[in-house]
């Protein structure tokens, strides 16, 4: 009877952890798609973000009824499928490098679990275009921006995604847990994003966000796909005694 017992302990904790691999793998999949659903929904807006112009109101404006529903329908899919799928990529890597695939999920939770918080700027801004913009309301949006709340998760926003980006791409690459390309791809986005966000020149910014997507894409489709395999032989159980 004990035995069975067991058995039937071992196939439900096989069948618990099969799921867990297969929903991960969807997420390190989704989380990439989702952001690039929510970046290229919106066009190029060559003006500062953070300054004495709203630039996203305008940019809302610009977008239309299509491309502001698609660009936040993105955003909130993104507000799950960012912190679930750097954590499953994380811990790609916890059996063979722990603390290594610890500390990447750590920065990658910090650094996403904001993304719901900062996608209000987005929202601000897209009720104001809708009511018409105003001196009033375009100050409203600039002081929201730079408040400390949301400079707060801006700043943990940043560090944390960038961070794990890097961190995450380096660790499996090093475990061979994904080819070396794939690796470069997904840590190439940190650097690049960063220079997305320095340059104005409109040309410039098109085409750095569409190898941006492309890079993370790339990256994530072969880590998904050691998530899905089981490549590294129950890489969520814990280690058989």
């Amino acid at each position: 009877m004990e035995p069975s017992l067991t058995r039937r302990r071992q196939a439900s904790t096989f069948t618990a952890f099969t799921f867990q691999q297969y929903a991960f793998a969807a997420c390190i999949i989704l989380a990439p798609v989702s952001l690039t659903l929510y970046v290229l929904a919106w066009p190029e807006n060559p003006a500062p973000v953070v300054g004495t112009v709203a630039a996203p109101i305008v940019t809302s404006m610009m977008a239309g009824a299509a491309g502001n529903t698609l660009h936040f329908i993105g955003a909130i899919a993104a507000s799950f499928f960012l912190p679930l799928g750097y954590l499953g990529m994380s811990l790609l890597g916890m059996r063979r490098a722990p603390w290594l695939a610890t500390l990447s999920a750590a920065l990658s939770l910090i650094g996403w679990i904001p993304w719901s918080g900062l996608i209000g700027i987005d929202d601000l801004a897209y009720d104001i275009a809708v009511v018409g913009s105003t001196p009033q309301l375009a100050a409203l949006w600039v002081r929201f921006n730079s408040d400390p709340v949301m400079l707060t998760y801006l700043l943990i926003y940043i560090v944390g995604h960038l961070l794990s980006a890097i961190l995450i791409g380096w660790m499996l690459g090093r475990l061979r847990l994904i080819p070396a390309w794939a690796a470069w791809a997904f840590a190439l986005t940190s650097p690049l994003t960063i220079i997305y966000f320095l340059t104005h020149a409109i040309i410039f910014r098109y085409i750095l966000r569409y190898a941006i997507c492309a890079l993370w894409i790339a990256g994530a489709i072969p880590a998904a796909w050691t998530m899905f395999t089981n490549k590294d032989q129950t890489l969520l159980a814990p280690q058989s005694a």
